[in-house]
């Protein structure tokens, strides 16, 4: 077997290995072994011609970083990544919080439960809601006074003495 030819033979099956960590979890061994078998065929290829060298390291530090970019784009539709990460579930009407009851609470009187910077918890009719401070920071134990819906939680001002 030609020399060159086991070089060739050394940048396929690094190749391959890169496309199997894309396949296979291994946390990053398949990838040092790929790096590692690449590295080699790169040195090899220098002992040869250190033009050739200079073209296989040319080539392996444009194609390594696309192979990664292109994994890292696609790896979520293989099936592993399916498994890994599903897509997010459609959330719809029925999954949100109902605003009707809090809108019968705009104008009326409740308490601070929690610190809110902006947001945080309020107590109306002995019921806690998660409330967001007109503008500011609203100590927790202080009178606030509901004055309206912003993505379904109450916008609450302190109560002026």
């Amino acid at each position: 077997m030609p020399h060159w030819l086991g070089i060739v033979l050394l940048y396929l099956v690094g190749t391959a290995i890169l496309v199997a960590e894309v396949f296979i979890p291994s946390h990053g061994v398949l990838s040092v072994i790929a790096i590692a078998t690449l590295g080699f065929a790169v040195y090899e290829t220098f002992l040869i011609s250190g033009v050739w060298g200079l073209v296989g390291l040319c080539i392996l530090v444009v194609l390594i970083p696309a192979a990664v970019l292109t994994a890292v784009k696609t790896w979520y539709r293989t099936p592993i990544g399916k498994r890994v990460c599903p897509p997010n579930p459609e959330l719809g009407e029925k999954d949100r919080l109902p605003v009707e009851p809090l809108r019968t609470l705009i104008g009326q009187r409740g308490r601070t439960v929690t610190l809110l910077r902006p947001v945080g918890t309020c107590e109306f009719q002995g019921r806690r809601y998660e409330c967001k401070a007109e503008q500011g920071v609203i100590q927790k134990e202080v009178e606030v006074e509901a004055i309206g819906l912003v993505d379904r939680t109450l916008v609450v001002r302190p109560v002026s003495s």
